[in-house]
Parts: structure tokens; C-alpha cells; sequence
């Protein structure tokens, strides 16, 4: 909460000097006769900026926020890549488990060789499962929830580094902006509030870098909460598998403990 008051202080500044410089502009007595042409004449023939150049007038903070959407955008595609469902719990797996390993009375290697040929996240937990099947129902569940434990924390890897980066990128913006309005009010201090056309060049260049880091950084943490729902989806179809494999194998294991015993 601090942190975020400390922004809004800091904006709101940002805003009371734009005000202010504003209307010392404002205040600014007109251009004798003969001359308030020239100048509005040389403003419409001003070409304008494109978002490429716009952007280079951030100066050197915007090489980090650069650096911070490169990252970001390496992160988004990898996650894109590894969260995709047939990569997790390929279509028919279970299916295809049940028809290589009959059940808890057959030889074990034969499942765990099909968890083997189709490694994923799901093949590591049901292999975790086989592993226990000679032991009582607890144990399976425990193996299953261990393995399961494990293997969602990897889905869940690099998620911290999008919310890492979506957060340093508007702070790196911001801390350009507050450099940029230094410069600015240095320049006032330096040549007089009369030269408005300096301040409003330094005002505006100053602002670049916080719309380079809200640009960087609003993107990213919407590809953070996608894949943080889609993770939660694929969590709750790999129970479902877990369940379902546990319903199947564990009650096929009481007859075999019970004719050993």
C-alpha cells in the first residue's frame, strides 16, 4: 500500500508540473503583429512522430524496458508451448494405460514402459501410482499426490518471472518519467520558465518512458492471468485422470493382496 501511495504522490506531481508549466505558457504575453503567424505556420508543418521515434526519444531507460518486453515475450511463447493439454494429458492416455497394463496382477513393466514412451506430467503420475500398486490404497494416493504436487509446480514455473517483469517494467517507466522531469525543471531553472517550448519538449519526452513501461507491462500480466486459469483447468482434468486411475487399479490390487495373503 505504501509503495502504490508513493507512485500516486509521484504521478500527481508529474501532473502539478505539467499544470503549472501550463499556464506560465499560458501567461506568456502575445507575439507583436506581423509575427503570431510565423510560428503556428511552422507548428502545422511539423511532421509527426512515429511510434518508432516517439519512443527513441525515452533515451536510455527504454533499453531495459526493451530488455523487459523481450524477456516477457520469450516467457509468454514458452509457457504457450508447454501448457498446452495434449503436451500434459494426451488425448486417450488413460485409455491406452488400461489396455498396455491390465491391471495390478500383471506385471508392472509393462505400464510403466507406456508412462515411459508417452512421457508428459500425467504419464509421471500414473507411473508414480504403478510404482505402489503392491502397496495399500494410502500409499497409491500418497505416491499420486506427491508426483501430482511436483509436476504442477513445474506448470506453474516462470509465472513469478511475468508478474517480476510486469512489475519492474511501469517502475522502470516511471523512474525515466521522474529523471525526464528533472532534466526539465533543471532547464527551467537554467533559461527561466519563458522558454515553454524547452519544458513541454523535456515534459513530453519524460512521459515516453512510463507509456513504454504500461505498454510492456499490461500485456504481460494479462498473459499471467491466462495461464494461471489455464492451469488451474489442467489441474483439476489431471485429478479427474488421477481419480479415475485409482477407481480402476486400486480395486483391482484387493484381490491380489488378498490372495497373497
Amino acid at each position: 500500500m505504501s509503495k502504490a501511495k508513493a507512485i500516486r504522490r509521484t504521478v500527481l506531481a508529474t501532473a502539478a508540473g505539467m499544470v503549472l508549466l501550463a499556464a506560465v505558457a499560458a501567461a506568456q504575453p502575445a507575439a507583436p503583429d506581423g509575427q503570431g503567424d510565423a510560428p503556428e505556420t511552422k507548428i502545422q508543418s511539423t511532421p509527426r512522430m512515429s511510434l518508432w521515434e516517439l519512443l527513441m526519444k525515452g533515451g536510455y531507460f527504454m533499453i531495459p524496458i526493451g530488455l523487459c518486453s523481450l524477456m516477457g515475450l520469450a516467457l509468454i511463447v514458452e509457457r504457450a508451448i508447454s501448457l498446452r493439454r495434449g503436451a500434459i494429458i494426451p488425448r486417450g492416455f488413460l485409455e491406452g494405460l488400461k489396455r498396455a497394463f491390465q491391471g495390478a496382477r500383471d506385471d508392472r513393466r509393462a505400464g510403466l514402459e507406456y508412462c515411459r514412451r508417452n512421457d508428459c506430467p500425467m504419464a509421471r503420475v500414473a507411473a508414480a501410482g504403478i510404482r505402489k500398486l503392491h502397496k495399500p490404497e494410502q500409499s497409491v494416493e500418497a505416491a499420486i499426490e506427491d508426483a501430482g504436487a511436483n509436476e504442477v509446480a513445474k506448470l506453474r514455473r516462470n509465472l513469478v518471472m511475468l508478474v517480476g517483469i510486469s512489475a519492474v517494467a511501469p517502475m522502470l517507466g516511471l523512474l525515466g518519467t521522474v529523471w525526464g522531469m528533472i532534466q526539465a525543471f533543471q532547464v527551467a531553472s537554467l533559461q527561466g520558465l519563458g522558454k515553454a517550448e524547452s519544458l513541454a519538449k523535456g515534459i513530453y519526452e519524460a512521459l515516453v518512458t512510463t507509456f513504454g513501461g504500461l505498454t510492456v507491462a499490461i500485456p504481460i500480466l494479462i498473459f499471467y492471468y491466462y495461464f494461471r486459469s489455464k492451469i488451474e483447468r489442467i489441474v483439476s482434468q489431471m485429478n479427474d485422470v488421477s481419480v479415475e486411475f485409482l477407481d480402476h487399479y486400486v480395486e483391482e490390487a484387493d484381490p491380489a493382496e488378498a490372495s497373497s495373503d
